[in-house]
């Protein structure tokens, strides 16, 4: 059975290769809740907290169309034999996709008109076709030599020097956060 899980419009998220913290959105978004229920309950500014939204370790890296959504994960992960394409080049950034709805996904008019206006509202960075005037666009011929400096650094000190410093930073991070909490929650007991 076609659904529209199989078939419509989709929506890749990579990790940010330079973020430091790392965090996903299903941290930030209840902490810019938090945040703004405190700063409301306090009379601040709560309308600042969506800023938080903007220290998410993974950004949208591309938004596609297809009739048969096993085969374009495929494609775009690994590469295609019968075309001798190779993986995308943000690939290897821990990739999840997401299916978005869509407009009539059984007519490929439907898909790539609905494809169009996600690419508007979403502003992938590595699409080519409808993203011309996203600023942070990155053009493919970059993308290919960002694939090839990070698989570099894998294999260098300085990549692993930056990996530990990753899990340190991330770990003080939760340890404070945790501090912190703790700390409240002793405090008005």
């Amino acid at each position: 059975m076609v659904s529209w899980k199989t078939r419509g419009c989709y929506v890749w998220r990579t990790r940010k290769p330079h973020s430091l913290l790392g965090f996903g959105l299903r941290f930030w978004v209840p902490m810019a809740v938090g945040v703004a229920c405190l700063l409301a309950a306090l009379d601040g500014p709560w309308w600042l907290s969506p800023v938080l939204l903007m220290f998410s370790g993974r950004h949208t890296a591309y938004v596609g169309q297809t009739g048969s959504r096993h085969f374009r994960d495929q494609q775009h992960l690994y590469g295609d034999q019968r075309y001798g394409a190779m993986g995308k080049p943000w690939s290897d950034l821990e990739p999840r996709v997401y299916a978005l709805p869509c407009f009539f996904p059984g007519s490929k008019w439907g898909r790539e008109f609905t494809e169009g206006l996600w690419i508007v509202l979403l502003l992938p960075i590595y699409n080519v076709q409808g993203n011309g005037k996203n600023p942070r666009r990155i053009k493919p011929a970059t993308a290919l030599r960002q694939r090839k400096a990070r698989e570099a650094a894998r294999r260098s000190f300085e990549g692993w020097l930056m990996m530990a410093t990753v899990v340190v930073t991330r770990v003080c991070f939760g340890l404070l956060l945790l501090g912190a909490v703790g700390y409240g929650v002793w405090v008005t007991w």
